[in-house]
C-alpha cells in the first residue's frame, strides 16, 4: 500500500496526525514508472545497443508531505482538520533526512516526450 492508501486508512478512521510541512517531493505514479521503463526497454532493444542515460523519474509537482496528505484528504472527501502540519525538525525520527528530495525530470520529459500524470 502506498502512502495514499496508509493515509486513507488512518485518516478514515478518524485519527489526527501529524504530517510535515518542509519536506518536499516529486510523487510519481506507478503507472508513469512502468511507462519509462517500457519506453526505456523499447528504445534499448531496437537500437540494439546499450544506452547509458541518467534520469531523474519524478512526478510533475514539487509538494510537502502535507501537501500531499490533503490531495489524498481532497480526494476522498475526508475530515481535513484530521490534519495537523508540523515542521519536520520537531521530531527525531533517529535519522538525518534531506529535506527536500524533489526531482528535476526536464531531460525526461525530453528524451522520452514524456508527460507525467
Amino acid at each position: 500500500m502506498g502512502e495514499g492508501g496508509w493515509v486513507d486508512g488512518v485518516l478514515s478512521k478518524g485519527k489526527k496526525m501529524d504530517f510535515f510541512h518542509g519536506e518536499f517531493g516529486c510523487p510519481v505514479c506507478v503507472k508513469d514508472v512502468l511507462a519509462i521503463i517500457r519506453a526505456l526497454t523499447s528504445r534499448w532493444i531496437s537500437e540494439g545497443n546499450q544506452m547509458q542515460l541518467l534520469l531523474d523519474v519524478g512526478g510533475p509537482d514539487r509538494v510537502s508531505r502535507v501537501q500531499r496528505v490533503e490531495a489524498v484528504v481532497d480526494f476522498r472527501g475526508c475530515n481535513t482538520p484530521l490534519i495537523k502540519a508540523v515542521s519536520a525538525s520537531s521530531v527525531d525520527r533517529g535519522i538525518k533526512s534531506p529535506a527536500d528530495i524533489s526531482m528535476n525530470i526536464t531531460k525526461l520529459v525530453q528524451t522520452l516526450n514524456f508527460s507525467p500524470t
